[in-house]
């Protein structure tokens, strides 16, 4: 038999001159969005014993609508790292030695959500306010069975109560509320309630400098695993769009 061709490509040559480039990120994984996280490149070095003179990371990947950034561009370690939406993000660092030459390694930082019930929302174009609301099951629109930015941000001064009185597990709470940007939002529910359905409806808050149709993207986790993502274009100032009902005792997510 006649052997195949090798097609391959040769191996890239190793300049035994360059550094080496070596990078990790912790605590990992982390529970967005308020878990700081620190990129970590010590463990670069130079074989041949020459100075690290430049550490220089970005962020490369992260998740569809995250508005993540690094705080700083350079750096051996870069803290203040926060994951705003769950998903994957990838931190690429890039040194360079004393003679110019670099190398380059990447990171991967999981964000995962703790809560058990987990909804996210962001959207196409920036100066359109849209506004995440989570309603309580048999919940009507802009009351105490409504978590909206109203009366669920950050836990509020009289946080609601739903589900068994004096629980808190059972509780909502709007973490991020943007209003100029494109999100994101999230709101979330440690512990949700086992009977009833959560229904997640979007309002395009009126008076935004930008009031054309917008794609809206919500997804949902159920217990850390996305369950159900939806995007739908919207359009009409002041108008209230349903995207999903969430049963948390059968972990069923239903279109709407």
């Amino acid at each position: 038999d006649t052997a195949e061709p090798d097609t391959s490509e040769p191996d890239e040559a190793v300049n035994e001159d360059a550094p080496v480039a070596d990078c990790s990120v912790a605590p990992n994984p982390v529970t967005p969005p308020f878990t700081e996280a620190t990129w970590d490149g010590s463990a670069s070095y130079d074989p041949n014993g020459e100075p690290l003179v430049i550490y220089y990371w970005e962020l490369v990947e992260q998740p569809e609508g995250s508005a993540a950034t690094l705080p700083f561009g350079s750096g051996i370690q870069i803290p203040g790292f926060y994951a705003d939406l769950a998903g994957e993000y990838v931190g690429q660092l890039t040194v360079t030695n004393e003679s110019g030459l670099t190398d380059t390694c990447q990171a991967v930082l999981e964000a995962i959500p703790s809560q058990n019930l987990w909804v996210e929302m962001f959207w196409q174009y920036s100066g359109d306010d849209m506004d995440l609301h989570l309603l309580a099951p048999g919940g009507i629109l802009e009351t105490d069975s409504d978590c909206y930015y109203g009366n669920c941000v950050g836990g509020g001064w009289f946080p609601l109560d739903w589900g068994q009185q004096g629980v808190t597990a059972d509780d909502p709470n709007l973490d991020l509320d943007d209003i100029s940007a494109i999100g994101p939002e999230n709101t979330n529910i440690e512990s949700p309630q086992t009977s009833g359905e959560y229904t997640v409806v979007v309002h395009d808050y009126p008076g935004s400098v930008y009031e054309g149709a917008n794609e809206v993207t919500i997804n949902i986790y159920l217990a850390g695993s996305l369950i159900w993502s939806k995007t739908k274009t919207i359009s009409g100032e002041n108008s209230y769009t349903d995207f999903a009902r969430i049963n948390w005792g059968t972990q069923t997510v239903t279109d709407l």
